[in-house]
């Protein structure tokens, strides 16, 4: 349902390259790589832009079929490794490993592992359970999904297949799902209500202030004043503090959507 499901999500192919070109930078010198779940090829095309001899590996047909004129082959990704007497300077699973058990995932990295050459790298990307709207939402939408992984448990595996983990996070190239701009939570000065004072007010003005400032009414209004700015500005202080709360809160919890790995073989 693979091709099926990208058309009814709306995944433009332009959108999912740009994302995956992103980790290019983790890549070793151009050589060889095998991207496992290659779909319809937009990580194929970034890295063969690159330089980077590419294979890409789908079970399926109808994904493939969009992988126009990109050297793909239809085959079972633990087969494939399990059989092949090939290596590679790159291995790459993007999004795989969440429709996959552990002992399956397990597997897959250990066949990777496997197929590495010395100081090959292994890129394993997932969505993210930290996010708030993936774990909650977007991540159950796909059927196929079998569990989520975290990037503890990811690195964990690759350790035990004898690799040594060189780089993890979030990929900020992937969406986050905010349900505002953080930039809209800053607070801006307050704009004065009046105008400056005219410091060229007339004489019989500045009697009369004069005169008011030395009333007991006068003095009781600049009490007032006193009362209501003070007041305002704790108004402010609070919205400021809880604004922050906020900010913190949407950072945590709406993280990028996508995290990966990347191991390197000894």
């Amino acid at each position: 349902m693979g091709a099926d499901w990208y058309a009814q999500r709306g995944f433009a192919a332009e959108t999912v390259r740009q994302a995956r070109a992103w980790y290019l930078r983790f890549l070793p010198e151009p050589g060889d790589l095998l991207d496992v779940g290659c779909g319809r090829g937009e990580f194929l095309t970034a890295a063969a832009e690159a330089g980077h001899r590419v294979l890409g590996l789908d079970h399926d047909q109808a994904m493939l079929a969009e992988a126009r004129g990109l050297p793909v082959r239809e085959a079972d990704a633990l087969d494939f490794l399990q059989s092949t007497p090939d290596r590679y300077d790159s291995i790459t699973a993007f999004h795989v490993i969440e429709h996959l058990g552990v002992r399956e995932a397990e597997a897959l990295i250990r066949l990777a592992a496997d197929r590495l050459r010395p100081d090959g790298r292994l890129i394993i990307a997932t969505p993210n359970p930290g996010s708030l709207p993936t774990i909650a939402h977007e991540f159950w939408r796909d059927p196929t999904h079998v569990r989520p992984y975290d990037r503890d448990l990811i690195e964990f595996l690759t350790t035990g297949a004898g690799l040594e983990a060189v780089s993890a996070g979030v990929n900020p190239e992937s969406e986050r799902g905010l349900p505002v701009d953080l930039a809209d939570l800053g607070l801006q000065p307050p704009t004065p209500a009046g105008g400056t004072p005219n410091p060229s007010a007339s004489p019989a003005s500045r009697w009369v202030a004069a005169r008011l400032a030395d009333s007991d009414y006068g003095r009781n209004l600049e009490r007032a004043i006193h009362d209501i700015s003070d007041g305002l500005l704790h108004t402010r202080q609070e919205l400021e503090r809880i604004a922050n709360v906020l900010r913190r809160f949407l950072e945590v919890a709406y993280e990028p959507s996508e995290l990966y790995v990347v191991a390197r073989r000894s």
